[in-house]
């Protein structure tokens, strides 16, 4: 992941650009949606492909520019970008995972979007974690693409056989732990909780919310991050206390994300930390293994608190394309409401706008996602790569060693904000 990080700020030296400067700032006036034929060139990486092909598709049948769409691997992409940003070679649309967008945006290859938007009365309506991630010094650069949020998954079966009322998830971290201590006591192997304990990225995705869920914050004003706070030694006592009690299997401690939905769909967990689009796999998996389960949001301590990680993609328009009026055309009506209505709903996939109701009819699997979306925060640093996603970063060692390795939380939170601060040169 430092690759990544050291290849983004080469590009930030041999533009020119600080961490303060953006693209181009087009007006209303000065770019205008096109459809003349064009042939668009689009980068997405693998795993929404359900969501962006399809979109894609569906854009490609109703005009005449044609997106291409390439798929750049996950783990190349922010390395990609930099090179192509560097000699001039980015495609017209970018999709880029949102948590990367901060250092999208600080390179200046992309273009200001802000007047557009609101010209297009789009502005104010779409996901907020998307567009707060995108966003610099007021300025947008990027619009939600795929749209996902992070809850948890409770199995309703292993509820009922724990004297648990199945329809009434737990709105509490004290409600929680008392539902996974039941569902670990009934034995047979049976957990009462999971995470993937040792993946970063995905535990950015599940403890992020704890500490929002308190009104804390995990990226300060500065872009520094923020641990040595309350909010985020609560979290943590959370999270070893559940595994002090035995809720959580050992498994979880190497788990590096392939567990993120595949360990509930065993059947034999009660409660999992996860998001929403991979809920309809588990749905197929829980009904051969033969229970039902529910969807909640991730509370914090009190009753009316909760958080969640907005996931996904945002689309952004870069400086050097030479169709910015059809590029324009494409994001103008990905983010339209009735292609969030005709196009998004009927994949289904969930909306990227705010003002677009999910129908009842899609069920519990997309109605509680999309009720969190408003609600959306992301982890938005240009130095998540090396803070959060990085295996060896302040951010990983911080959690497990608190959760798996019984370190004090207090402690462990100093250490990890010193070593965030070195790194983000605070």
């Amino acid at each position: 992941m430092r690759l990544a990080a050291v290849a983004v700020a080469a590009v930030l030296t041999a533009t020119g650009c600080g961490a303060s400067s953006g693209g181009g700032s087009p007006s209303p006036s000065s770019v205008k949606a096109k459809d003349t034929g064009a042939k668009l060139k689009l980068w997405v990486r693998p795993g929404n492909e359900a969501v962006t092909d399809a979109v894609v598709k569906a854009y490609n049948a109703t005009h005449k520019n044609q997106v291409e769409i390439t798929h750049v691997p996950a783990d190349q992409y922010m390395t990609k970008f930099a090179a192509a940003a560097q000699s001039g070679a980015l495609p017209d649309i970018l999709a880029t995972d949102v948590v990367y967008m901060p250092q999208v945006v600080s390179t200046g290859a992309v273009l200001d979007l802000s007047g557009l938007l609101k010209a297009d009365g789009a502005a104010g309506h779409l996901a907020p974690a998307h567009t707060e991630a995108a966003t610099k010094d007021g300025k947008v650069y990027g619009v939600p693409y795929v749209a996902d949020t992070s809850l948890y998954l409770y199995n309703k079966t292993l509820f009922k056989q724990a004297g648990l009322d199945p329809d009434k998830p737990p709105t509490t971290w004290a409600g929680i732990t008392a539902a996974a201590d039941a569902i670990t006591r009934l034995g047979h192997g049976d957990k009462g909780f999971y995470l993937s304990g040792n993946a970063p990225s995905t535990l950015a995705y599940d403890v992020s919310p704890l500490i929002w869920a308190q009104q804390g914050e995990v990226v300060g004003s500065n872009e520094s991050f923020q641990f040595n706070n309350a909010p985020t030694r609560n979290a943590l006592k959370f999270l070893q206390t559940l595994y002090q009690h035995g809720d959580i299997p050992q498994t979880a401690k190497t788990d590096t994300g392939d567990g993120f939905f595949s360990v509930f769909a065993s059947g034999k967990i009660g409660i999992d930390l996860a998001g929403g689009n991979g809920v309809n796999t588990t749905a197929i998996d829980a009904k051969s293994k033969g229970f039902t389960f529910g969807l909640a949001p991730i509370p914090g301590p009190t009753a009316g608190q909760l958080g969640t990680f907005s996931g996904g993609d945002a689309a952004s328009i870069s400086a050097s394309s030479k169709h910015v009026d059809e590029a324009w055309d494409f994001i103008d009506w990905l983010v339209s409401k009735k292609t969030q209505q005709d196009v998004y709903l009927k994949l289904p996939a969930l909306p990227v706008r705010t003002d677009v109701q999910v129908p009842g009819s899609l069920g519990e699997q997309f109605a509680v996602p999309a009720s969190l979306v408003p609600h959306g925060r992301v982890v938005a640093s240009p130095y998540y790569n090396d803070v959060v996603a990085d295996p060896q970063g302040p951010w990983l060692t911080m959690i497990r060693s608190v959760v798996f390795d019984g370190a004090d939380p207090a402690a462990a939170a100093k250490t990890a904000q010193s070593a965030a601060d070195a790194l983000t040169h605070q």
